[in-house]
C-alpha cells in the first residue's frame, strides 16, 4: 500500500519482489507469475523452467518445420507488441521453437516427412537412420517403448530437483528436522522405490516388460550399458512368501517411516512417488500422438509404401517424389517394396 510519502508497505510484512534473471531466462518469468511469484525468501524457479520447459516441448513436437513456424510466431509476438507479457511469451515461443527445430533435425523430420533423415543423416552422414526416432514405424517400435522409460527417468530427475530445492529452503527457513520430514522423506521414498524397480530384484522376477531394462543396455536404443541396478538383497521375509528385503526397498520404508513420524497425515499420499513419476510418461505419449497425427495427414496426401528391413520389420516411406505404386514396380534403394 502506498502512502503520501511514496513509501511502500506490505500488509503481510513481506518485502516487495522484483525477479532478476539473465536476458535469455527473463521471458520465462511470465510463466512463473501465471502461477505465483516466489516470495522474497523462496527459490526462484525461473532458471529451472528455462532449462526444462523448452527441452520438454522440443522433445514432444520435434520437427524442423514446426520449429521454424514457432520461431516465426515468437518473433512476431516479441517485435510487434509493446506489452511485456506478449514480448515474454514471444521469447518463450522462440526458445521453444529452437528446441523443436533441434529435435526435429535429430529425428530427421520436417513437417512429419523424413526428408532430413533421408537426404542428410543417410545420404551425407552415412547413418542407416536419424540419430533418434519417434518409434511410430514398426521397424523402430523399440524407440516408442524406450521413450516411455526415458520419460520415467526424466520424471525422477525432475522431482529430485524439486525436493532437493525444497529441502534446502526448509533448511534455511526452518531447521533440519522440517527439511527431513517434509522433503527428505520423499527423496528417500522415491529414489528407494525406483532404484528397486530398476534393479535385478524386479527384473529377475519378470514383473515388468523387458524393455524397461533393455532401453539403456548395450543393445538398446540408448546404449549406455545399463541393464539394471544390482538386487542388493539383505534377507528374505518368509511370511511374505520369501520376498527379499533389499537395500533400495529398505530405503523406501525408512522414508515412509520418517514421513509418518513428521507428517502423519501425508502418509496417505505415499504412492505419489510412483504416480507422479509415471505421469511424466505423458512426454512420450504426446510425442507419439503428434507423430501419429502428422503421419495420418501425410498418409492421406502422399500415400505410403512399405519395405522390409534385414530383420524382417516393416519400414514405412511416404511417396514424396513418386507415387507409392512407382516404388512397387521399381523398388526403393535396391529394396523390394512389399506393400503400398
Amino acid at each position: 500500500v502506498a502512502d503520501g510519502s511514496g513509501a511502500v508497505t506490505m500488509d503481510d510484512g513481506d518485502p516487495p519482489i522484483i525477479q532478476s534473471n539473465p536476458g535469455v531466462v527473463k521471458p520465462f518469468e511470465v510463466l512463473i507469475e501465471a502461477v505465483n511469484r516466489p516470495k522474497y525468501d523462496e527459490f526462484d524457479p525461473t532458471v529451472i523452467l528455462f532449462l526444462t520447459f523448452p527441452a520438454f516441448f522440443g522433445f514432444m513436437i520435434g520437427d524442423l518445420g514446426y520449429g521454424l513456424i514457432y520461431m516465426g510466431i515468437g518473433y512476431y509476438l516479441y517485435s510487434a507488441f509493446d506489452s511485456p507479457g506478449f514480448q515474454s511469451m514471444g521469447g518463450v515461443t522462440i526458445i521453444a521453437g529452437i528446441f523443436t527445430a533441434v529435435f526435429g533435425i535429430l529425428y530427421g523430420e520436417i513437417f512429419g516427412l523424413h526428408l532430413i533423415a533421408t537426404h542428410f543423416w543417410e545420404a551425407i552422414v552415412g547413418l542407416k537412420h536419424a540419430p533418434i526416432e519417434k518409434g511410430l514405424s514398426p521397424a523402430g517400435v523399440e524407440w516408442a517403448t524406450g521413450w516411455l522409460v526415458v520419460s520415467v527417468v526424466v520424471g525422477i530427475l525432475h522431482l529430485n530437483m524439486a525436493w532437493i530445492i525444497g529441502f534446502v529452503e526448509d533448511l534455511q527457513m526452518h531447521d533440519i528436522k522440517h527439511a527431513i520430514y517434509e522433503n527428505g522423506s520423499w527423496l528417500l521414498m522415491m529414489n528407494g522405490l525406483w532404484v528397486w524397480i530398476f534393479s535385478d530384484a524386479i527384473k529377475n522376477a519378470e514383473v515388468l516388460p523387458p524393455f524397461v531394462y533393455e532401453t539403456f543396455s548395450s543393445g538398446g536404443v540408448i546404449p549406455l550399458g545399463f541393464n539394471g541396478f544390482p538386487a542388493m538383497e539383505l534377507f528374505t521375509i518368509p511370511v511374505l512368501g520369501g520376498v527379499s528385503m533389499t537395500v533400495p526397498l529398505l530405503v523406501f520404508i525408512i522414508g515412509l517411516v520418517v514421513l509418518a513420524y513428521g507428517e502423519l497425515v501425508e502418509v496417505v499420499e505415499f504412492l505419489n512417488v510412483l504416480v507422479n513419476v509415471l505421469s511424466y510418461t505423458r512426454l512420450a505419449a504426446v510425442l507419439l500422438a503428434k507423430a501419429g497425427m502428422a503421419f495420418t495427414v501425410n498418409l492421406l496426401f502422399f500415400g505410403v509404401y512399405v519395405t522390409e528391413t534385414s530383420s524382417g520389420a516393416a519400414e514405412w516411406h511416404f511417396g514424396v517424389s513418386h507415387s507409392p505404386a512407382y516404388y512397387l514396380d521399381h523398388g526403393y534403394h535396391g529394396e523390394a517394396v512389399t506393400e503400398v
